[in-house]
């Protein structure tokens, strides 16, 4: 799109402004086909496709749309459909393939086809008699249902774009849906609408919504796109609404989009249609539905086993074909057949034409011989074989599903009961797995459980190969959030990560049971939200102040290194910095793409991250922004976590959220009172997820002096209708994290045990040992006590912890060690009498190294918890103290962890001058002011800043005078003085503000235009408007490749450095692109 400007490249020819749809909704036709290039159609009469464009019936704007998406020539699985369903009614069909394999685009253009059509016969009927319309005449034309919400914009955005040019009347609605509640919507379903897109959930509630007044009459289509996802019961319900909404003269033509083939479909199918047909784009799913019988054996020896089958199925009767992995394994096998007199047709890579007419010979008279082949030889046009035996497996699933393609003209069609047709001989599909080729078992096995038994032992060695398969992956995908909600997945074209691994296991940082204050940072959904921890309770206990995050922010940044390294190459797994145009934050990788070259450095590599502290989104980005960080930082927690309310699913039964239902949320958790706080009851925890059984909002009743509950969200998503709580949805998620949730629960047990052991043992040793050999006179149960408390409240570092366990268990082994050789040596009365050596042997124990290590541990343990009970007294003197706040971050952000002095008197000196500074030095702000969230973000001539007040009553002032902006908002219904001072550290010109709502837009014209490092971090109320820095970055990025091309044009650079392109992604089995449409994004509209 060279020569446009940005304005005229968002201009869209099939979709006006203000429309509901947009492109990037529209599903793009396959551009390289990949599974769908065969297909096997059957039918009540033999179907002759389309070739070209021109021999199909559509209306021109229709044709010219789909050559605008990027349908430029007419795939085979299209080239079946379209002339079959434009034969009008009584044709139906069963399309079967796999996702973004064209399906949609099998009956979407034919189903609009046909109500341009309708909506014209109605137009020139309207033209020849004036007056209303008739009852018969309303209602929609076609009606599709789709599983979920996001296929229902998919599928409407493409709807839309091919009806759109057909003109119609006002009254008319080319594509509805149906949302959650509009009256205006409803009324337009009594009137004509085109295509009526929806789930089941929702044509359900809309029939009960409208009870008697939903007829369709005209109806011409009713298709069921991926039928095979939706829920049993959503499915029977809406069978039910369709027998009272479908025409009473005629039944409209039926279509059912499936990955897999039923019997059950087929058979309702035929009982509505007069000429139903069968498409598949799947060769694996038509094997099996023409009569194919797939087995797998797990044998030691494949020879004699091809040997025994073809004693059973002889070659003489059976055309028979074996596939090898190589042309080596072909060679060995030839030879065992020959042995046991088989005769051969070997074809292997090298072959010459005259091997290639034997082949043609063969085809038509085997003779027994049998033929072996490759994967390797795609000029073989074998349909007719009777026997297919797989010696060697493919290198991918596509090409084993592909090799069925020569068992197809054998195949049994179901739909012609002509005499003669169906083929007398069974067909058989034969797999021998070894140790060398066991790779596509798994997905074989999941394939054969949809359609018969499957060995028992072959499915658990399926499902270990599967556990393992997925543990070496390198990438770390995100777990899906359908699992995480629903406790399962229906889209069998998720690429997320199901199943669970050793990072999604609790650290100890992050609590595993009791209540938990908590700040919520962002709300994803209804049920999903980002937040930060504050206090937490245990069970049984009293709360415990977790570390202050402004602690862990001012440590994190003080870490930080001033001129960080480029992070090369990125490994899934790893946390390191990203860098933005005015922003810096942690993140963890997950998704690499693949690297050609390690040791070539790129900057555009995709790359999948997720933050870890300012919150816990995953965004995609290029390599050239990560930078390396210390094991320092690295090892410091996360900031952000995710919540989730477990067991909550959407009332309607949809498998996911409505952008109004999270808004709708957000304002609820974000329009609060003051002086409130967020609680939650922690069910069980993963690495990066609480689950929790409600999230409440509390607050203190100063009249009753109690904290009472102001809102219990999950009662409220009840109330509004809005979620459910799903008790088989909560056992399902327990029962995925089950495994690393029992792994947890015994690693605590074990250490548990041990560690009440080694106490045990060194509470019985320390008493018998002397008193004056005994340097400490604390209580060993209390002693015990405040260590399991350090413990479970974790007020050390994770290292220390580590550091104490250790030291525990090398002490307990050092005292055991003199123990025994004091019994020794006990048993000599020569040596027991000498006092010299009973001296020696007591110097020996009190120069033990690690004996003094534990008890000097075990003492700064026992100092550094009685200070912090202490401290917790008075929860603001961190924040409100800033000497002490500065030298607890130097130290390390941990509350009472140093040393204490050795002069007493010294340290009393040092508490009465602290003491002495905090009279002298009060705190200056007022207890009624308070600073507003403020978000911010850079253009290249003004810095803009977003103030969000509470409520749009408030006054404000704002000034801009030598280098810092002053800001000031009262309200006459509230004391709060909300105000700020900024200071900016760039050139400056003017200020402009103006309030909308209550939000105050500030903006200052910076005198040059140059994009500054902003370096707000030191604001806590300034947070980064992230969209809006991602626009600036894809501006400036434009910006230098068209300056880079326009200096290369004029051969004012010289390229050095010929970067590599990235290889498309192959269509292997472990990206799972197996039958996946490829996209040119950039070129849909020209």
């Amino acid at each position: 799109m060279e020569g446009q400007t940005q304005a005229e490249a968002r201009i869209d020819p099939n979709y006006a402004e203000g429309d509901s749809y947009s492109a990037e909704d529209a599903i793009r036709p396959l551009v390289a086909t990949n599974c769908s290039i065969y297909v096997v159609a059957h039918s009540t009469r033999a179907m002759q496709p389309a070739r070209r464009f021109s021999e199909v019936v559509m209306m021109p704007h229709i044709l010219e749309t789909m050559r605008q998406l990027g349908l430029n020539r007419l795939m085979r699985l299209q080239s079946y459909t379209w002339p079959h369903l434009g034969a009008g009614l009584g044709h139906g069909a069963l399309i079967v393939g796999a996702p973004r394999s064209g399906r949609t685009l099998a009956f979407v253009p034919s189903v609009c086809q046909a109500v341009c059509k309708s909506l014209t016969e109605n137009r020139q009927r309207r033209m020849q008699h004036t007056g209303k319309w008739q009852p018969d005449e309303l209602g929609a034309l076609a009606l599709i249902l789709v599983p979920d919400l996001q296929r229902v914009r998919h599928v409407s955005a493409l709807c839309h774009a091919l009806l759109r040019k057909s003109h119609t009347e006002d009254w008319v609605t080319l594509v509805l849906n149906i949302p959650s509640a509009n009256s205006e919507h409803y009324l337009r379903l009594l009137n004509v609408v085109g295509c009526l897109v929806a789930t089941p959930v929702q044509l359900t509630s809309l029939c009960r919504e409208m009870p008697g007044l939903l007829r369709f009459p005209r109806l011409q289509f009713l298709v069921f796109d991926d039928v095979d996802l939706m829920p049993a019961d959503q499915l029977r319900n809406a069978q039910q609404v369709l027998q009272e909404i479908l025409p009473t003269t005629h039944f409209p033509q039926l279509v059912m989009v499936s990955q897999s083939y039923s019997d059950t479909w087929m058979a309702k199918l035929g009982a509505v249609s007069d000429h139903p047909a069968v498409v598949f784009g799947d060769i694996l799913e038509a094997a099996l539905y023409g009569g194919t019988r797939i087995r797998i054996s797990l044998i030691r020896s494949k020879s004699s086993e091809v040997v025994q089958l073809l004693q059973q199925r002889p070659p003489q009767d059976y055309r028979t074909v074996i596939y090898c992995r190589d042309d080596e394994e072909m060679g060995r096998l030839v030879a065992d057949l020959e042995d046991h007199d088989f005769a051969c047709l070997p074809y292997y890579q090298n072959s010459n034409l005259e091997d290639h007419e034997k082949v043609h010979s063969w085809m038509a008279r085997s003779g027994g011989l049998i033929l072996l082949c490759t994967d390797g030889c795609p000029e073989l046009t074998i349909r007719n074989a009777h026997t297919l035996i797989h010696h060697g497996l493919s290198s991918t699933w596509s090409r084993f599903k592909m090799r069925h393609l020569m068992l197809s003209d054998n195949l049994n069609n179901k739909l012609d009961f002509t005499p003669g047709k169906s083929s007398s001989l069974p067909l058989l599909s034969q797999v021998l797995l070894d140790n060398s080729n066991q790779r596509q078992l798994p997905r074989l096995v999941d394939f054969l459980q949809l359609h018969q038994q499957v060995d028992p032992d072959v499915a658990a060695l399926a499902q270990r190969m599967r556990k393992e398969a997925q543990s070496a992956r390198s990438n770390k995908h995100a777990l899906c959030g359908q699992i995480l909600m629903l406790g399962e997945c229906r889209d069998p074209t998720c690429e997320d990560r199901h199943h669970v691994a050793d990072v999604d296991r609790r650290p100890s940082y992050v609590p595993a049971s009791g209540d938990v204050k908590v700040e919520l940072v962002r709300v994803y959904s209804p049920t999903h939200f980002c937040v930060r921890l504050q206090e937490h309770l245990p069970i049984r206990g009293t709360w415990k102040v977790l570390p202050h995050l402004a602690v862990q922010e001012m440590r994190l940044k003080l870490r930080q290194e001033m001129e960080p390294k480029r992070y090369w190459p990125p490994v899934a797994g790893a946390i390191c910095m990203l860098h933005t145009m005015d922003d810096k934050e942690r993140v963890q990788v997950l998704k690499v793409d693949p690297i050609e070259d390690v040791n070539i450095l790129q900057s555009n590599l995709t790359v999948e991250v997720q933050a870890l502290d300012v919150d816990t989104r995953i965004l995609v980005t290029k390599s050239g922004g990560l930078f390396e960080c210390s094991k320092a930082v690295q090892q410091e927690p996360p900031m952000a976590i995710d919540m989730r309310l477990l067991g909550m699913i959407p009332k309607s039964g949809e498998s996911s959220w409505t952008e109004e239902d999270r808004l709708h949320v957000e304002l609820l958790l974000t329009k609060m009172p003051k002086n409130h706080f967020l609680q939650a009851n922690i069910q069980f925890a993963t690495a990066k997820t609480l689950f929790v059984h409600d999230l409440v909002a509390m607050m203190y009743a100063d009249n009753f002096k109690v904290h009472v509950r102001h809102l219990s969200l999950g009662q409220k998503l009840i109330q509004k209708n809005l979620a459910r709580r799903c008790e088989q949805a909560k056992l399902k998620i327990k029962d995925f994290f089950e495994e690393n949730l029992t792994k947890d629960e015994a690693v605590q047990q074990e250490v548990e045990k041990k560690v009440t052991k080694i106490l045990i043992e060194e509470n019985k040793e320390t008493n018998e040992q002397t008193q004056e050999n005994t340097p400490r006179k604390l209580d060993n149960n209390l002693v015990d006590n405040e260590c399991s408390q350090l413990q479970n409240t974790q007020l050390l570092p994770p290292r220390c912890l580590r550091l104490i366990q250790m030291a525990r268990e090398m002490a307990a082994e050092n005292e055991q060690k003199i123990k025994s050789t004091m019994s020794l040596k006990s048993s000599n009365q020569m040596e027991i009498s000498s006092p010299e050596n009973k001296e020696n042997s007591m110097t020996e124990i009190k120069e033990d190294g690690m004996n003094q290590l534990y008890k000097c541990m075990m003492n700064c343990a026992m100092l550094q918890f009685q200070d912090n009970k202490l401290s917790v007294k008075d929860t603001n003197l961190v924040a409100n103290n800033p000497v002490e706040f500065l030298d607890n971050v130097i130290r390390g952000g941990s509350t009472g962890g140093d040393l204490p002095p050795l002069n007493q008197k010294s340290k009393k000196k040092s508490k009465a001058k602290k003491a002495k500074f905090k009279e002298e030095i009060p705190l200056q702000t007022h207890p009624n002011v308070v600073r507003p969230e403020v978000t911010y973000h850079q253009s290249v001539t003004t810095l803009e800043l977003q103030v969000c007040l509470p409520e749009d009553d408030h006054e404000y002032k704002a000034m801009l005078q030598e280098g810092q902006i002053f800001f000031r908002a009262t309200s006459k219904t509230s004391d709060l003085i909300y105000q700020f001072i900024l200071t900016l550290k760039f050139p400056y010109s003017t200020m402009d503000d103006h309030m909308s709502g209550r939000t105050v837009y500030i903006s200052i014209v910076k005198s040059l235009a140059i994009i500054y490092p902003l370096d707000f971090g030191e604001y806590r109320f300034m947070k980064p408007n992230h969209e809006m820095f991602a626009k600036l970055d894809d501006y400036r990025h434009g910006k230098h490749v068209s300056l880079k091309g326009f200096l290369k044009d004029r051969v004012y650079v010289k390229q050095k450095v010929n970067l590599q392109e990235n290889s498309d992604i192959s269509d292997d089995e472990e990206r799972n692109l197996d039958g996946i449409e490829r996209v040119v994004h950039d070129q849909i509209f020209h």
